[in-house]
């Protein structure tokens, strides 16, 4: 039964991803903006609401309307590809990606459309590029950026990078701490030595519900001159006490 049920969705599941980016494409040239949103936003986030239908993972934020209101960066945890699907089925945002994103299929069209910002992380000049781009774009819908710079593994946070904290001081936005929990690690994580079929197939065979839970941190809006160092350690401490707080493994 689980193998037929993880064959069903991940059908449909593809299907929607196809037409989401056809979709999403299409709306990325129209001239104007719904609800001070780019159409190609609102799009993927209808798909990506019926893309977690289908997988049956429910997605709860108490602060939604506080998250959708925000202007900065996003600084959430990061164990899978769930995280964005998460917050995109919540409000529109945008992400600070690796380059590889860019040249995926659908993937990368639709990370392209919806205004994703690329870096090639080990490149000095992708990075410069990269800040310079984030200095100079609107923070709504907000930019997010994991600040542990990779997957973790769930069980615990991994150390901050402090180039993260370095953008926004250097462009001085302010940035919102969110926790990411799942009643099921198992079903939701993307282990780092996995390819992504097999964290598909194993969501996809989970008889669910899922639940993904969105906590908000306050915000912080870095002082000038404000030490990245600083910051990221400050953060690590909050996020890590929220994130055990409502941590459901």
């Amino acid at each position: 039964m689980s193998r037929l049920r993880g064959t069903y969705r991940l059908t449909v599941s593809a299907v929607l991803l196809i037409t989401a980016t056809v979709c999403v494409l299409l709306a990325a040239l129209l001239p104007f903006h719904l609800g001070g949103y780019r159409p190609s936003f609102l799009v993927l986030r209808w798909f990506v609401r019926r893309l977690l239908r289908v997988l049956r993972v429910e997605v709860i934020c108490p602060e939604a309307e506080r998250l959708a209101a925000f202007n900065g960066f996003l600084f959430p945890n990061h164990i899978s590809y769930l995280d964005i699907l998460a917050l995109l089925s919540v409000t529109p945002v945008s992400f600070l990606a690796k380059d590889e994103v860019r040249k995926m299929p659908l993937i990368g069209w639709i990370a392209k459309a919806i205004g994703c910002v690329f870096v090639e992380r080990t490149d000095k000049a992708s990075r410069q590029a990269a800040r310079h781009t984030l200095s100079r774009i609107s923070y709504h819908p907000p930019i997010v950026l994991y600040p542990e710079g990779q997957r973790g593994s769930g069980t615990e946070l991994l150390p901050f990078r402090y180039g993260a904290f370095e953008i926004v001081t250097d462009v001085g936005a302010a940035f919102l701490p969110c926790a990411i929990t799942y009643s099921d690690l198992d079903a939701a994580i993307w282990q780092r030595d996995e390819g992504i079929g097999i964290a598909l197939q194993r969501l996809a065979r989970f008889k669910g519900p899922l639940i993904a839970e969105i906590t908000l941190l306050e915000p912080v809006q870095p002082a000038p001159g404000a030490s990245p160092v600083e910051l990221s350690e400050m953060t690590h401490e909050r996020l890590t006490a929220v994130w055990q707080q409502h941590q459901r493994v």
